[in-house]
């Protein structure tokens, strides 16, 4: 796969596609700022990119982070009351073509002010035939939701943008 080139609004004037290498999404669950792990190889070395936001993602982004916790609390085990209180916080993409889903589940019977903090296996999104677990569908479809939302975010997208071109536009 060549890889595809992303204009950035910063002084980064470029970056590879990084719907292709997104390695990690993480969400801090108090600022709701992303922070976007992406893998990037020259010809000297290969690495991992930490892009740490500091604008608000907009709330397309934040909703296919939180479509996820369906799937998370299926694989978890969890009963459906419980989704509710589920708050998906990250997703890790593995180079081997499967993803771990990390997430807080609200304790509500004991009384407990903490969440429980709860990583789902590593699971496969494709089958890779030998009869394992691998993603439904409609999983496979939000997780690639998410990749795009991370992409727009990365390339510029926030909240803040959004609310500075409603407020120019209205002005």
């Amino acid at each position: 796969m060549a890889n595809k080139v992303v204009k950035m609004d910063d002084k980064k004037k470029q970056k590879i596609d990084f719907d292709g290498f997104i390695t990690k999404i993480r969400i801090d669950k108090k600022s709701d700022i992303p922070e976007i792990h992406f893998k990037r190889t020259s010809s000297v070395s290969e690495g991992v990119i930490i892009e740490n936001g500091t604008a608000k993602p907009l709330d397309d982004f934040i909703r296919a982070m939180q479509a996820l916790s369906d799937i998370f609390c299926e694989i978890c085990e969890f009963d459906e009351d419980k989704k509710e209180g589920v708050i998906i916080t990250t997703v890790n993409f593995s180079a081997k073509g499967g993803v771990i889903i990390s997430g807080q589940v609200e304790l509500t019977e004991n009384g407990i002010p903490q969440p429980l903090c709860v990583n789902t296996p590593h699971i496969l999104i494709e089958d890779d035939g030998h009869g394992g677990y691998s993603l439904p569908d409609y999983a496979k479809k939000q997780l690639e939701e998410l990749k795009r939302q991370a992409v727009l975010y990365l390339s510029g997208e926030s909240k803040e943008k959004q609310q500075s071109l409603f407020e120019a536009s209205n002005g």
